[in-house]
């Protein structure tokens, strides 16, 4: 027996494959001709309205119009009086499966994660103040699939790299001769945190070296537990120059390497 899916779409799918969910009717349709009464839809029957063989564009949007009209309708105090909002996530995956696997191809996200920011966003646009006169289908499928792409480049950006790492690495162990020191027995841990404003980096760096890397002034405000030979050594490779007038720069956060979590 092939375990259940734990994605969020797929829990959605699940929910209205239960026929005591599919089959009860949750949407009333004005008819389209003066006069004609109005057409009862159950779930299954809004989908096939919707995506099903030969279905009419001019009725697609009017059953659009109902399915935003009942979620809006939602008694947002009762969590168990979802079902229009429920309604409009299940029909919306049909438009948002081709988007989610564009995004985990292309920037390699994780599928549940990218599932789970469309499913909020559309909860999120749903309850806006402005939602009743503003929202549709078209706008309510364009905010799931920009904040897909967005949440995956972001996380793409964040993706940690040992390069810095390997680069004083190598450069510290390798002598001139071509043979290989024995490590080094101090490094220190450094963090460059990103600035407030939206200029410079967008997520903060961190990397291994050696002390005798490392200007002496960047520990002017966070080396107390720096020894003197430390010290010394520190000033001996990197004696202190003379600034330029400017902004002022502040020290970096810096602590002996240990084992990393």
């Amino acid at each position: 027996m092939q375990p259940r899916s734990s994605s969020v779409f797929a829990s959605v799918r699940r929910h209205f494959d239960d026929p005591r969910v599919g089959g009860a009717v949750v949407l009333t349709v004005p008819a389209a001709s003066e006069g004609a009464e109005p057409l009862g839809l159950t779930a299954a029957e809004a989908h096939a309205a919707l995506y099903g063989q030969g279905s009419d564009p001019q009725f697609a949007v009017a059953v659009w119009k109902e399915v935003l009209r009942a979620a809006l309708g939602d008694d947002a105090s009762n969590a168990s009086d979802e079902t229009g909002k429920l309604l409009v996530i299940w029909l919306a995956l049909p438009r948002l499966t081709g988007t989610v696997h564009r995004v985990c191809t292309r920037l390699h996200a994780d599928r549940s994660d990218v599932e789970a920011e469309m499913v909020l966003t559309l909860l999120e646009e749903l309850s806006a103040p402005d939602a009743g006169s503003c929202l549709s289908d078209r706008s309510l499928i364009r905010a799931a699939c920009t904040r897909a792409w967005n949440f995956a480049r972001d996380g793409h950006r964040e993706l940690p790299s040992t390069q810095v790492e390997r680069i004083a690495q190598d450069h510290a162990l390798t002598a001139s001769d071509g043979e290989v020191d024995a490590p080094a027995e101090k490094g220190w841990d450094v963090r460059v945190d990103r600035p407030d404003g939206p200029d410079g980096l967008r997520t903060p760096l961190r990397f291994r070296v050696r002390p005798e890397y490392l200007r002496n002034a960047a520990f002017t405000d966070t080396d107390t537990d720096t020894d003197d030979e430390t010290r010394e050594r520190l000033t001996r490779h990197n004696p202190p120059k003379k600034r330029p007038p400017g902004r002022r720069v502040g020290p970096r956060p810096v602590r002996p390497a240990g084992r990393r979590a």
